[in-house]
């Protein structure tokens, strides 16, 4: 530990087992204390969390335990980065800690509590309303119909989400309201990532959460329900409209984090006269529940 500020932080890289749950504990000095209740986001395919452990945690010698739901961990790979606080510049708005690691983007430290991922809530400032889409990841390879009602058609409109599953190479196709809108490609991470596992089948695979956005043709929404999916680009027709004999099942494919960014050019009179109501997913996953089998338990000193 190179000073008592310093934090720990701990990315694991590891296969989600359906319907369980993977738990995180540290017994040190100071007592036994779960990190993490269920590290799994429910989505049941290979995943990459983080998860910061403060310092006032992390006085004196302890063990780092983690234990699932399964005999097999499932674990591929755990790295561990001790960081220290640094001066900084940023906006005063942004009112969250800012966790910044030697590789991979910046996080908002609610985002490595260990806990599940918080949805923000939708917003109106001015001309622009930010609305999210949901509010847990979701598979989406089998379909997932989102929809928003909107008052008005707005001038311009943005889409963002974060996706796991996708090769790299491939894009994601966004359906509106039954009609290929276009695609999106997510960022390619750097790769001295440790997402990217070794593997004896391909030499594209990223283990982890990546970034994408679309810029919406407003031409192709309308007043009242309208829908949103999403589907591999090789599992689609290049035209006409998506049916769910269309949506990939293989292979898997997960994406969260989806906010959909609305502007009206001109400021509304109140909130209301603009803001969307959502419907939930058409599809949803099973939550983790405690499974019955002996599970399996591994420390890290």
């Amino acid at each position: 530990m190179p000073d008592t500020t310093a934090s720990l932080l701990v990315t694991v890289y590891f296969q989600e087992k359906q319907g369980g749950f993977m738990r995180i504990t540290w017994k040190g000095t100071q007592g036994a204390e779960v990190l993490s209740d269920n590290f799994y986001e429910g989505i049941g395919m290979a995943n990459q969390r983080s998860l910061l452990i403060s310092p006032s945690t992390l006085i004196g010698d302890g063990i780092l335990s983690f234990q699932c739901s399964d005999t097999d961990l499932g674990i591929q790979r755990i790295k561990m980065e001790w960081l220290a606080s640094k001066e900084g510049l940023v906006s005063p708005e942004v009112q969250d800690l800012l966790v910044t690691p030697s590789v991979g983007p910046t996080q908002l430290g609610q985002s490595v509590n260990g806990h599940a991922n918080p949805t923000e809530p939708g917003a109106w400032q001015n001309q622009l309303v930010t609305v999210p889409l949901s509010d847990q990841a979701l598979r989406i390879e089998q379909g997932v119909e989102f929809s928003v009602d909107l008052d008005k058609v707005p001038g311009s409109a943005r889409l963002a989400l974060k996706e796991a599953g996708l090769p790299l190479g491939k894009h994601l196709i966004v359906w509106i309201n039954q009609q290929r809108a276009g695609t999106i490609t997510p960022t390619v991470p750097d790769l001295l990532d440790d997402g990217f596992l070794a593997s004896a089948n391909t030499s594209a695979s990223y283990v982890g959460w990546r970034d994408g956005s679309f810029y919406v043709p407003v031409s192709l929404l309308k007043a009242g329900i309208n829908t949103v999916q999403f589907s591999d680009e090789d599992d689609v027709t290049l035209t006409g409209s998506v049916a769910a004999s269309d949506l990939t099942q293989d292979p898997p494919l997960a994406i969260k984090g989806i906010v959909l960014q609305l502007n009206y050019l001109s400021a509304p009179a109140s909130a209301s006269a603009i803001q969307p109501q959502l419907s939930a997913p058409t599809v949803q996953p099973v939550p983790p529940e405690e499974p019955s089998s002996t599970p399996s338990e591994t420390t890290t000193p």
